[in-house]
């Protein structure tokens, strides 16, 4: 019988308002994260997102609600944040004066209280984040790919199993976010659980397991990332006859313009359906396979209706 995987956190009705705000910002939020998965919050700006996340991580208290670290019970919630739970603010949290292992070493005195381990745990930071080459540069001399791969190893430092990321690649270039992707996506199959947030939808199809749609403080939709359908959409020479139509009736939609989509429900469907597209291939002008379908939902979501 395979083991159960562990829930790293918990949130009940988890609810908080600014005072000057007319409304709770996070409103009745409860969900569960399983180890060694990602798990994205996404919505608009304004949507409670960063607000969530600091409850979450300890920077706010709830004003309703509760949370709970289940895999360290016999942890205070103070002790199971300061200890297993780190943070990738949007912005950088490092001191500019200070070069890279310089930095690293600041906070590692702040998270481990054995000096023993402080080297190794630096080390492993830099090596994990592959600053090797930049470790004795100041910081503020990085790129911003650099500073943004300084930021998560500062989380790294503190060994931690829980790891929140408020739009850990924003305003890089793409060789640096595929570096911080691959380091994510690496950090995952350790059994690192990863909270994330990012308006590069792409990014989270990638990386994530699930979504978690946010409006006005309130989860208005969530999404395993492997059960909506996959889509493809091609275009025809021609407008296809019925009898072509025919082989693929159950899943096509005409668009116009000679343009069809598909919608794949099932993987194990692809090869029926690319025998069936096999035989229209004299009439098929161009193909496109997707699955984006958190963009696709988040449009459904969040797009407002126009007047």
């Amino acid at each position: 019988m395979a083991a159960l995987t562990p829930t790293m956190l918990e949130l009940q009705q988890l609810s908080f308002g600014y005072s000057a705000s007319t409304r709770l910002t996070v409103d009745g939020v409860s969900l569960q994260l399983k180890q060694g998965t990602c798990t994205a919050i996404l919505g608009p700006n304004g949507a409670g997102k960063s607000t969530l996340i600091s409850l979450m991580t300890g920077l706010l208290e709830p004003q309703a609600g509760h949370i709970e670290y289940p895999a360290y019970a016999q942890l205070s919630l103070k002790q199971a944040i300061a200890k297993k739970v780190a943070l990738v603010p949007q912005d950088f949290a490092f001191y500019d004066e200070l070069s890279v292992y310089d930095n690293l070493a600041f906070f590692v005195s702040i998270s481990e209280k054995n000096r023993r381990l402080h080297r190794q745990y630096i080390e492993s930071a830099i090596a994990d984040c592959g600053l090797e080459n930049v470790a004795t540069k100041r910081a503020s001399t990085l790129s911003g790919g650099y500073k943004r791969r300084l930021n998560i190893a500062i989380a790294l430092s503190k060994q931690p199993d829980i790891i929140f990321l408020d739009e850990p690649t924003v305003g890089i270039d793409p060789l640096s976010r595929d570096a911080i992707i691959a380091l994510l996506l690496d950090l995952k199959s350790q059994g690192k659980t990863l909270v994330y947030t990012s308006h590069l939808l792409y990014e989270v199809a990638q990386l994530c397991d699930d979504v978690l749609f946010l409006r006005n403080g309130k989860i208005v939709a969530s999404q395993a990332i492997n059960s909506a359908p996959l889509t493809l959409n091609f275009t025809t020479v021609s407008r296809l006859s019925e009898q072509h139509i025919a082989l693929l009736a159950e899943q096509l939609t005409a668009l116009g313009n000679n343009h069809y989509q598909l919608l794949i429900n099932d993987t194990s469907d692809l090869s029926r359906v690319f025998t069936a597209l096999g035989q229209l291939s004299h009439e098929i002008k161009s193909l496109n396979f997707s699955d984006n379908q958190v963009e696709q939902l988040y449009r459904a979501l969040f797009t407002e209706p126009v007047c």
